[in-house]
């Protein structure tokens, strides 16, 4: 009887074993993981690129054109599939205690993608093609953060201002657009008029973006008065413009880290 309960001990110790193995292993292949370029993250190449160091820097720019910026715009106008049966299993397996599977869902991957490109400035302009493309396209997830990569790398101001500016007018846009016009900085002056309307809508995010690209564009447009501090800060939202109805809040955008 007693060996008969340590075999029974035995076994129901091993199957717990090949069931925690099981869970591992389901957790590895099925999460994302930072995908690495000759062992470092684009987050890593990025900083090592603007870094004082020569050599370093050069082989990140080598990098960067051979590995990095053919696999992000790859990402940007291909990456438009997922499984569902991988992220309904992702969601069962989350629900047992010591699991938290991380996973991106492709939309944000694209624009986790554009943000990355953005990281390495004006050194990732062969990747301006494509970012172009992807702001003047349908894509609306991609279509912000390609133009904040567009102005950190700045590209064609002449050209592409009047376009963010344009894109100022589009609800789910308007503060990528604010972002990306404060990036050129007083190249962007054409800008101030659209920018002190837009101060004055009560959205707490929108108005944050406004004030600062103010700051950046022309610190002496920014409206009188203490209201854009307070709602920059989190405090009380600037009052809606006189004669005007307040424009409905823009939607918030996916936040989740891209692991590319």
């Amino acid at each position: 009887m007693k060996k008969r309960l340590v075999r029974m001990a035995a076994a129901v110790g091993l199957g717990l074993l090949v069931l925690a193995g099981g869970v591992w292993a389901l957790c590895r292949n099925l999460g994302d993981r930072p995908r690495l370029y000759q062992g470092k993250t684009v987050f890593e190449w990025s900083q090592t690129a603007a870094g004082k160091d020569p050599a370093a820097s050069r082989t990140a720019l080598e990098v960067l054109d051979r590995e990095i910026i053919p696999h992000l715009t790859r990402t940007i106008l291909e990456d438009t599939n997922d499984s569902r049966l991988r992220f309904q299993l992702i969601e069962l397996m989350n629900t047992l205690p010591g699991v938290d599977i991380y996973a991106v869902s492709a939309p944000t991957r694209r624009a986790g993608a554009a943000d990355r490109l953005g990281d390495f400035g004006p050194a990732a302009a062969a990747a301006i093609p494509v970012l172009r493309r992807a702001f003047e396209g349908p894509d609306k997830v991609v279509r912000g953060p390609a133009a904040v990569a567009l102005a950190r790398m700045h590209a064609a101001p002449g050209e592409l201002i009047p376009q963010i500016i344009t894109a100022l007018d589009e609800e789910d846009l308007r503060e990528a657009a604010a972002r990306a016009l404060g990036k050129y900085g007083s190249e962007a002056t054409s800008a101030v008029p659209k920018l002190q309307v837009l101060f004055r809508v009560p959205d707490k995010d929108l108005h944050h973006e406004v004030v600062e690209a103010l700051r950046a564009i022309d610190p002496s447009a920014m409206p009188q008065g203490g209201m854009g501090r307070r709602a920059a800060s989190g405090g009380a939202t600037a009052p809606e413009a006189p004669g005007k109805p307040a424009a409905p809040a823009a939607p918030e955008g996916a936040k989740t880290p891209s692991p590319l």
